[in-house]
């Protein structure tokens, strides 16, 4: 667009020679007047300049849908360097942006200079204001549904010449939201902030263009007016809605819109067609004294055959399982999206086309644990209850047996399988006797990590050594971040393929299901807990769910984890970009915005409502932090705070069922649940009230020593209801930087960063 000057827009909106000018010389009675009449002694503009892109307008926004031929974000990445496009082009695989991530906006002062913003000015609900809202064409607002409500669901925060407007929970999915600003938001002399010069323009009401497409006012030439012009209808129409609501109209100096992606639709349409699949089981001839165990149960081993949307290598293409994510059928459009005139070759998985095209199938190794003589359990008349157990990153479906003995003692078989990409290593001593070739069904299973070799097993080194990968080498693509997030997806997919299957696990073959093929219980650690959230959240076939040192906002509590930042940082720095940096922000915004669809986050407030849930957090975790400064929906206390899971340290009961969260103190640390190592006791106190919660429906904890936990001097009431509720307790449907870690508070009672928390076991 053609820059027009301020004397122009002056001119073309009758402002008065007094108003125009932005420096008085006298600073007498004449010049410029601020709201509260005094003089004008700077300016601060909201900049708005959708010719310079990401840079000159707020983000996320919903221009950035213009030209879309799919219903995804349409960022014109022309000119950008390499590393800037790759991780454009991942975004505008999306259908929407983050429902977790802030969004912030630029200020800049009559030079085009970074503005200086009064922090005290900007104030949510009064000049920072955002709201729900329906939309015509994305960009349009239609009308309002609510408006958000400050400290509760959204912060808004000013550093520098950036205010960000932070959520405090996950935005409604594929929703669109509007945030206006006032110039109530004042520079650090105390002038109001202006409209930028593009903005100014497309406030106004009469249209900039005939007919026929010809300037309607003189001095604007029909090219500039042609550009203005839509922008001015998209504007009018926020404005509009803006006013509906009792904001002056000449009080707005900027208004953008925000549609978030779906979340739901795929994996919730993959359950709905998941149907159960073959399964072979055998005695492994041992019990899990294997392992150190009391030996109370039994172990066997097996296989299942899952369809599979990732990449699987091959001699064409032998990277696949780190580069490929899930595809669509090319225009396989659902309706009403079918009806749309939509771009038939697009394969980007949305809402309007949400099913990926299997890639194949694959038959994986399974673990079983069934509570033996000893144990002092027998299999009731209707088979076995069943808890599906999720293991950590880097781990495998072995370490099921580290609480096997805890299932067993009260009556349930565990089952487990690897997640993506994760499996046991032929050079795994420990695990050896499971290791899939080293049972009956070698000839026609292979481990999930395909035995691939694409990195030094000792520095994490890219390239081969001669040694298969360690197990979830490759679960994490800090580069790629749509396989990351798939290979979340696949896990969730997969365990609903898992559960629809238990009927067909016949232990004992005597030709009838050994298995309970209902009423199932989940428990999974960490990387279990985090794929284990948004499966049991679409399962119904779970019944409660017990989470171990999960967390959720992953890219930002990643980057914050003693354990993961290093490794992401370096990597990063490898290519040029270091903390600070503009592009180290944009790459965090876009990896979460990517993830937001696998993200634990996003599923725990729908878990918590569904069915009993028990989550356990350790104090100063280092794998996984508790909270992430400036990040208020990553970490844990974040899981605690979105599920409305209540604290305890006592023994709680509720016939209804418990959504509870126990916070354990160090020595515990993150792998206590299976891992006596830093605190046994922690390890006995953990596994024993997921027994009690799980063997009771989810309506008993056991607390046996409440010293290993934060003490709850008070019952702690739930959480204000999610204001996007019904009184049923129902979601609503839809209608139709790192600078501010110090300015917003991400620390729930009863959260800490204590010292203390060792590194993760193998027996994770």
């Amino acid at each position: 667009m053609k820059n027009v000057r301020l004397t122009l827009v002056l001119l073309l909106f009758g402002v008065t020679s007094a108003m125009a000018d932005p420096h008085p010389g006298d600073g007498g009675g004449g010049g410029a007047r601020n709201k509260d009449g005094s003089i004008v002694t700077g300016v601060l503009t909201a900049r708005f300049d959708p010719t310079a892109g990401l840079e000159g307008v707020p983000v996320p926004n919903n221009l950035f849908f213009l030209g879309t031929t799919d219903l995804t974000i349409n960022v014109d990445a022309t000119g950008m360097p390499p590393t800037t496009a790759a991780l454009i082009d991942q975004i505008n695989s999306l259908d929407g942006f983050s429902t977790i991530e802030r969004w912030t906006t630029t200020f800049v002062d009559d030079d085009g200079n970074p503005g200086n913003i009064a922090p005290a000015s900007v104030i949510p609900g009064q000049s920072v204001r955002v709201f729900q809202v329906t939309t015509s064409g994305i960009v349009a607002v239609t009308g309002i549904i609510r408006e958000l409500t400050p400290g509760s669901e959204f912060v808004a925060v000013a550093q520098g010449n950036v205010v960000a407007v932070v959520p405090l929970r996950p935005l409604a999915e594929y929703s669109s939201y509007m945030a206006v600003l006032t110039n109530d938001i004042k520079d650090a002399d105390g002038n109001n902030a202006t409209p930028d010069q593009t903005y100014f323009l497309s406030k106004r009401h009469d249209p900039w263009v005939d007919a026929n497409g010809n300037s309607t006012y003189a001095l604007i030439d029909d090219e500039t007016a042609r550009t203005l012009e839509p922008l001015r209808q998209i504007t009018n129409s926020m404005e509009a809605a803006a006013e509906s609501v009792g904001i002056d109209h000449d009080d707005v100096i900027l208004s953008w819109t925000v549609q978030t992606q779906s979340i739901t639709p795929t994996l919730g349409l993959l359950r709905s067609i998941a149907q159960p699949a073959p399964v072979m089981t055998a005695p492994a001839g041992v019990t899990t004294s294997v392992i150190g165990g009391a030996g109370i149960a039994d172990v066997h081993v097996g296989v299942i055959t899952l369809p599979y949307y990732l990449g699987i290598p091959s001699e064409e293409n032998p990277v696949a399982p780190i580069t490929d994510f899930w595809q669509a059928e090319p225009g396989a459009y659902i309706p009403p999206f079918d009806q749309f005139g939509l771009d038939p070759t697009s394969t980007n998985v949305t809402v309007a086309n949400p099913f990926p095209v299997p890639t194949g199938t694959q038959t994986v190794p399974l673990i079983v644990s069934v509570p033996n003589a000893a144990s002092g359990q027998s299999q009731p008349s209707g088979g076995w209850p069943v808890v599906i157990y999720g293991h950590g990153l880097g781990s495998n479906r072995v370490t099921l047996l580290a609480m096997a003995d805890a299932l067993a003692a009260a009556g349930f078989v565990g089952v487990a399988i690897d997640f993506p990409l994760h499996g046991i290593e032929p050079w795994n001593t420990t695990f050896a006797p499971f290791y899939v070739e080293n049972t009956p069904f070698g000839a026609i299973a292979d481990e999930r990590t395909f035995n691939v070799d694409f990195q030094d097993n000792a520095t994490g080194a890219p390239g081969p050594d001669g040694i298969v990968d360690a197990s979830g080498s490759h679960a994490l693509n800090f580069q790629e971040f749509r396989t990351s997030r798939d290979n979340v997806r696949q896990g969730i997919a997969d365990l609903s393929v898992l559960a629809v299957s238990l009927p067909n696990f016949d232990l004992n073959a005597d030709g009838t299901p050994d298995l309970r093929p209902f009423d199932i219980g989940y428990a999974g650690l960490s990387w279990g807990g985090i794929n284990g959230t948004g499966f049991s959240a679409i399962e119904p076939l779970v019944t409660r769910t017990f989470l171990s040192a999960p967390a959720g906002g992953l890219l930002r509590a990643g980057e914050a984890s003693p354990t993961f930042g290093p490794r992401i940082r370096a990597g990063l720095e490898a290519v040029g970009i270091v903390p600070g940096d503009p592009l180290f922000e944009l790459y965090l915004t876009v990896g979460q915005t990517v993830a937001d669809s696998g993200d634990p986050i996003n599923w725990v407030s729908t878990l918590g409502m569904a069915k009993p849930t028990l989550l356990h957090e350790v104090i100063g975790d280092t794998v996984l932090p508790n909270a992430v400064a400036g990040a208020p929906l990553s970490g844990t206390e974040a899981m605690i705070r979105v599920g409305a899971l209540s604290a305890y340290s006592t023994t709680q009961a509720n016939p209804d069922g418990l959504r509870s969260a126990a916070r354990f103190l160090p020595p515990a640390s993150h792998g206590s649940l299976l891992s006596p190592a830093s605190s046994p006791a922690a390890t006995a106190e953990m596994q024993g009230q997921m027994a009690s919660f799980l063997a009771s429906q989810g309506t008993f904890i056991n607390v046996g020593d409440s010293s290993l936990m934060v003490q709850v001097v008070e019952p702690e009431t739930s959480p204000v209801r999610d204001p996007r509720e019904d009184s049923a307790g129902k979601k609503k449907s839809r209608q139709g930087l790192g600078q501010f870690r110090d300015r917003v508070d991400t620390t729930s009672r009863g959260a800490g960063q204590a010292a203390g928390a060792s590194s993760a076991s193998r027996f994770e």
